[in-house]
């Protein structure tokens, strides 16, 4: 979970902005931004571990293929 409060603050200002600057919404726009943020970091965290086992495979097919030739 994101704790980086500055983060949040930043993210849901521009998520208030986007709406149209209503008022009396700031929780919704705070817990929108806490779970926006939460989604990118999961995503990133699978992204970088997808990518680092791809860099793996792909370099173990180029090893193999050069020690073929």
């Amino acid at each position: 979970m994101v704790n980086n409060e500055q983060a949040i603050r930043e993210a849901a200002y521009y998520l208030w902005q986007n709406a149209g600057c209503p008022n009396g919404q700031n929780d919704y726009f705070w817990a929108k931004a806490q779970e926006q943020l939460n989604c990118c970091k999961s995503c990133n965290k699978t992204t970088s571990t997808s990518s680092a086992k791809k860099s793996s495979t792909s370099a173990k097919k180029s090893s193999s293929t050069k020690s073929k030739k």
